[in-house]
């Protein structure tokens, strides 16, 4: 048995996750399991008199990545995001649990809550290290699924030149460009007819968004590849969003540079693990009608 303390955050916005975090909290009392749960959490229980103030003060913590073993990320993709930038470099594993709506990174349904905790404490668990992108130049940051360049909506068509090793990749003329990691493969990529990818893969998938031309096709690149990009002359203003996380840019000193980050993101899964199970699961794969011969 492996004595740890869990921190615990989640969606505030979701109605569902104030009766699970209550019922949590409770039941990790009674079995003496060590927890902390992330301020916002602790506030909200407290303002719906889940919990009283001074056990709010007791549990609560503004720094998860540094009082907690494994982090519970309770919500969806959205959140474990959320949740992977606040840990940002530290290291500190995360299990997603999902009361979203597909949930590919938040895999464990919070049906199984308390098995996958125990199974936490007995140690049957496995760490995979996710690439993240960093994002350096006239905007900086970094992006576990993607970093994403569109066209303001009022705008025109974006324009955006891609360099790979300073050699010309091409200019992207459409509503933008999507720069993802195999993690983000599932995500805004997908949705546009980018290539799903395993995780674990070391590579950078280049996806365009509604390209003026149907012969601009997705691209996988090696891991390693350093990639400029840059609004190219005449381009509509566009944002760049890392994981959602969204500025301005415009004019032509915008040009960045994208490669795989220095740090991962270690995410929590369990021993049998299936990531084709998880595809066919949450994209509906073969729940139609089977041909037999």
């Amino acid at each position: 048995m492996v004595n740890m303390t869990f921190g615990i955050t989640g969606n505030t916005a979701k109605d569902e996750l104030w009766p699970l975090i209550h019922q949590l909290k409770i039941w990790m009392d009674a079995e003496e399991i060590n927890y902390q749960l992330h301020t916002p959490v602790a506030q909200g229980l407290m303002e719906r008199s889940l919990i009283s103030l001074d056990c709010a003060k007791k549990v609560s913590s503004d720094t998860l990545a540094l009082s907690s073993t494994i982090i519970l990320s309770i919500g969806g993709d959205g959140t474990l995001l959320h949740t992977a930038y606040e840990v940002g470099a530290s290291g500190i594993p995360i299990l997603g649990i999902n009361i979203g709506y597909l949930g590919f990174l938040a895999d464990v349904e919070a049906t199984n809550i308390q098995h996958a905790l125990r199974l936490l404490n007995a140690g049957r668990y496995e760490i995979e290290s996710r690439n993240a992108l960093s994002l350096s130049g006239a905007h900086t940051g970094w992006a576990l699924n993607d970093i994403v360049i569109t066209r303001q909506p009022a705008g025109g068509l974006a324009a955006i030149d891609v360099l790979v090793d300073g050699t010309k990749l091409n200019r992207y003329r459409g509503d933008g460009l999507i720069i993802a990691t195999p993690t983000g493969s599932t995500a805004y990529s997908l949705a546009v007819g980018g290539p799903i990818v395993m995780p674990g893969s070391n590579v950078i998938i280049v996806s365009p968004v509604a390209p003026h031309s149907l012969t601009v096709r997705p691209i996988v690149l090696p891991a390693q590849s350093n990639l400029t990009v840059q609004l190219a002359p005449g381009s509509a203003d566009c944002t760049i969003a890392l994981d959602g996380r969204t500025q301005p840019i415009s004019g032509q000193d915008t040009s960045c540079m994208i490669c795989r980050a220095d740090h991962t993101i270690q995410l929590v899964r369990f021993e049998n693990a299936d990531y084709f199970g998880t595809l066919r699961s949450k994209l509906s794969w073969g729940m139609g009608r089977q041909i037999t011969t």
